[in-house]
């Protein structure tokens, strides 16, 4: 039949036809696998191969697929609140980077949702229970013990399913408006308390100076009491006198009292 001759103007459309389908055959027969990367090679749902070294790997085109692991040091960021011992109302932002130790086990045991299967829920159960070991104020004062803390707890849970915690941060605390205002009016009173203990320990001081110094004067004054005689008076008077003798005019008699005044001296 006439339509089922292949005319000259067909020949190009089926080459290119072919072309773009070894094109796209060789398009889906390669993979490749970054490095940090742990590559599941997968066939018809199982997995026949992993690549943890990064390359050009080849599979097989609408059989197999290939789910990339991340190996690196990940980061993880939740948000959770808690009640502390002291029944505050704690809301936490934490920061979690861990890593991935077995990929092959990990997507057997839990699939690719690990983040919301496994770290996020084991998260916020561990640091449910360490907030509520400690009160709101120490949870301010104590923060790194707090933080330690949470680290291990996790870690002792995220080990048995091959992820590696590396390090865990609270990133941002909050309490309840009555929980802050209750802080700052503490603060306040205990800096209204040093303060007047300041006072207190400087009047004392004060006084204490003022005592030692009067306590100085008055052995000062003993000692200068003690030490004068009726010797040291006449001394001091001959000390002051300028070894001159008053001249005298007139009769006899004001020079015999006089000479009868240096008698007796």
């Amino acid at each position: 039949m006439q339509g089922d001759n292949i005319t000259d103007t067909d020949i190009p459309i089926l080459g290119i036809i072919t072309i773009s389908l070894l094109a796209i055959m060789l398009y889906l027969s390669y993979y490749v696998v970054d490095p940090g990367y742990t590559a599941l090679h997968l066939r018809m749902g199982r997995i026949v191969r992993a690549s943890p070294e990064s390359g050009i790997y080849f599979k097989a085109p609408f059989i197999d697929s290939v789910i990339l692991i991340n190996n690196r040091i990940c980061k993880a960021e939740i948000s959770t609140t808690a009640l502390s011992k002291d029944l505050q109302t704690v809301s936490a932002d934490v920061a979690i980077n861990y890593r991935i130790n077995d990929a092959i086990k990990l997507y057997k045991t839990v699939g690719t949702q690990f983040e919301a299967v496994i770290l996020n829920p084991y998260s916020q159960e561990s640091i449910k229970a360490i907030v509520a070991r400690f009160t709101a104020e120490d949870l301010i004062r104590i923060r790194n013990q707090a933080k330690d803390e949470v680290f291990h707890e996790l870690k002792d849970r995220l080990d048995p399913v091959f992820i590696e915690l590396i390090d865990f941060n609270f990133v941002h605390l909050d309490f309840t408006p009555q929980f802050i205002h209750a802080v700052e009016e503490k603060q306040i009173a205990e800096q209204t308390a040093k303060t007047a203990h300041n006072l207190t320990e400087k009047i004392r001081e004060e006084s204490l100076q003022t005592k030692t110094r009067a306590d100085a004067e008055a052995y000062a004054m003993n000692v200068k009491k003690s030490c004068t005689t009726p010797e040291i008076i006449a001394l001091k008077k001959i000390e002051k006198w300028n070894g001159k003798l008053p001249r005298v005019y007139g009769s006899c008699l004001p020079m015999l009292s006089i000479m009868d005044c240096n008698e007796n001296t």
